[in-house]
Formats: C-alpha cells, structure tokens, sequence
C-alpha cells in the first residue's frame, strides 16, 4: 500500500498480539505508516487480504473502543529481500516477539542493518524491543554483535539504540464469538501508556502519545512486576484456595480482594521507600492497577495468572521480591508472605511447574522447600518460618469460604 509523503514510517517484527494490538495502535493514531513483519504466512495473507484489522480497547464492561487499523504493509519474514530493505529504510524499528525469538529475528535483521549502514552511515535507528522480559537490551544486543561481521560492530553500536519498554497492556483471548467472526480482531484492556527508556536511543525519542520516556528502567520495571504481577498472582493464588476459575470471581469476593490489596499496598509502600516514588503516584499507581485488573470483559483466568509458580516464586520475582525489599525497610509484609504460601498450594491439573512445586514441598517438607524454591539464605531463616507459620494457617480444602490468621 501507498503511504504518505510526509508520513514516517516503523517497522514492526511480530505482527502477535503485541505488536499488532499495542504498538501499531500508537503509531496509527500518531499518522505513522506500519510495517508489519511475521514469519507466519497465514497471518500476513490474512492481514493483506482483509486490507485492515480491529482492535479493542476493552477498559470495562462499559468503557469499549474499537479502533480501525488500516494502510499498513504486511510482510512475511521468508520474503527476506523485501522485508530487510522495509527495515533498512524505517524511521523506526519495534522487536514485538518472545524472547526466544531474539536469535532469529537479529538473523533476519542483520541484512537490513548492513543495507542500512553502507546507505546512510550516519543516520541513527531505534529498535524498540517490547518483549516481556526483564533488561532484554544487553541480550539484544550481545546478538546483535555476534552476527554483524566485524566492520559493522562499531557503526552498530553507536547508530543502532537498542530501547528496553515496558508493556504493561493485556492482550488476552477475545470472546470466542467474536473471534469466531473476526479472526484478526485483537482484544485489549487498553493500556494507554507504553514506557520507553530514554538513554537507549540513539536518535530523536519520537512525538508520540502514550509513549512515556523514563530515566530509570530498573525502577519502572520493578514497579510493574511488584504491583501489576503481584497484584495478579495474589488474586490467583489466593482466589484458587476458593475454587475460584475466573479472576472476575476473585475481585468479586471481598476477601480475596482485600487480602490481594494488601499485599499490592505493602509492595507499594517498599518501592516508594526503595525508589523514591512519591506517595500520591504511588496512590495513583495501585488505583489504576485495580481499576485495570477489575475487568471482567478480558475473562482473565486464575489459571493463567497463577500458572508457573516454580518461575513466580522466585527470589527477585513478583511475590518474594518485593516480601524483601519490605522487609529491607522495615515495612510489614505478611499479606505478601500469606500469596507465598498459598502459592504453595495452588495446584491446577496439567502445570508442569505446579507439579515440581507440590513435588518438592511433599519430599522436603515446607520449610526446605521454601529454601529451595525462593532461594532463601540461611540469614534470611525468620522470613522463611513466617511462610511455614502461613502455610500452616491456609484452608486445606479448596473451596473454603473463612479467613484465616497467624
């Protein structure tokens, strides 16, 4: 398809759910002209022959937008020729993949670079990576050298801005009816914000809404894992001690609800400590969370939001993570510490990483499991009695409707 004479241009690889529901949602409605590469034909035929695709912006059961996204190029990534030279001529590059993919995509990429390079030497290009993994950029790039030929090393790391992002919107599974009908339909929470951050770049941080540069990635990364993460696996593992299914269920029970807050709050109070965020954006932060998480139209389940307790509870993930640094400021956690222990229990059938945690909780025992698991140090012995006492406390059949206390 034509584009614009004024218009610029970004290139997307992954043409998923992220990179056709988020990315190109901003860049659309800010005039630029999309690229979208994938390496799956039946994706792009679909993309081209439809000549446009829908996404939703599902805030709440009342709160639905639905945005037309049209006048883009689709490419399949086997066209190698077309898509390097797209790439090579972008104003912007954005990697919406897993991070397994990574090696792939730095191969696909690396003709473009090279087009790049001998075509416009000094000219800068960004490569937004939106990708959920923490710190991707050193990877990136590390790749990035291994598979440029020497002579281009040096041009890539000083024109070639590798941008670490934070993607905190939601892309679950539409309403299968509506897939049924629209099977390019891509169905949001409508995160309005993608942050950026802003010492990657190596060109102009482009004018877009919703693009949010940050100076501290750490921070903001960890914000996100200790709030959004935790807040999410405290509705799942808590709400499957009821024989809850649906994370709709668990905010509408209110103590599921106010015991997942609580730990939401006490993370939040050890990132303020630890990061200086103020108290009224860190109110405003956990508000939104919940407003986020509170919807039902994204029929989010606590099978999804639990799923891999063996990765979640580890020690500078979504649960233990901030238990620490609460702890390292002197802020009660044992809301926190109560998600541990009910993670410990949490045991849908088919989960490879819930079964290796029943496994070793049933071998070792609880309190050499917590050791293990969490990697926890000897130094850190009354944290890992608190979680024995609460996992003592919890209902030991599902579907238990009280409160428990320790």
């Amino acid at each position: 398809m034509s584009k614009s004479s004024t218009a610029r241009t970004i290139v997307i690889w992954g043409a998923g759910r992220i990179g056709r529901g988020f990315v190109t949602d901003l860049f659309h409605a800010a005039g630029w002209h999309l690229v979208l590469v994938d390496q799956s034909a039946a994706l792009i035929e679909g993309l081209r022959e439809a000549g446009h695709y829908t996404v939703v912006r599902a805030a709440s059961a009342d709160q639905q937008e639905a945005v037309d996204i049209a006048g883009y190029e689709a490419l399949i990534t086997a066209q190698g020729d077309a898509s390097a030279a797209a790439a090579a001529a972008a104003d912007l590059l954005a990697v919406a993949v897993f991070p397994g993919a990574f090696p792939a995509v730095v191969r696909e990429l690396a003709p473009a670079l090279l087009a790049r390079r001998a075509a416009q030497p000094e000219s800068p290009l960004d490569i937004l990576l939106c990708t959920n993994l923490s710190h991707p950029g050193p990877q990136f790039r590390a790749l990035l050298h291994d598979v440029l030929p020497p002579g281009a090393r040096a041009y890539a790391q000083d024109k070639i801005g590798v941008v670490e992002t934070l993607v905190i919107r939601i892309a679950p599974d539409p309403p299968a009816e509506l897939h049924a009908c629209d099977p390019l339909l891509v169905w949001t929470n409508g995160y309005p914000e993608l942050p950026v951050d802003r010492q990657g770049f190596k060109g102009a941080i482009p004018a877009v809404a919703g693009l949010r540069p940050v100076t501290d990635m750490r921070a903001e990364e960890r914000r996100k894992l200790y709030t959004y993460n935790a807040f999410h696996a405290a509705l799942a593992y808590l709400g499957a001690l009821y024989g809850y299914e649906l994370i709709a269920e668990c905010m509408a029970d209110l103590s599921v609800q106010e015991e997942a807050t609580a730990a939401l709050e006490e993370a939040s109070r050890a990132l303020e400590a630890e990061y200086g965020f103020s108290p009224e954006e860190m109110a405003r932060w956990v508000a939104d969370v919940i407003r986020h998480t509170d919807n039902p139209v994204l029929g989010d389940t606590v099978r999804r939001y639990g799923a891999d307790p063996r990765r979640k509870l580890q020690r500078e993930d979504r649960l233990v993570g901030p238990t620490l640094l609460a702890r390292a400021h002197d802020i009660s956690a044992v809301h926190l510490i109560e998600v541990i222990a009910a993670a410990l229990r949490f045991d849908p059938l088919g989960d490879p990483s819930t079964s290796y945690v029943r496994e070793r909780v049933k071998t070792l025992g609880v309190r050499a499991a917590v050791q293990e698991l969490r990697g926890l140090t000897e130094d850190e012995h009354s944290l890992v009695m608190d979680i024995v006492r609460a996992y003592g406390c919890l209902p030991m059949e599902v579907g238990w409707h009280g409160r428990w206390a320790w």
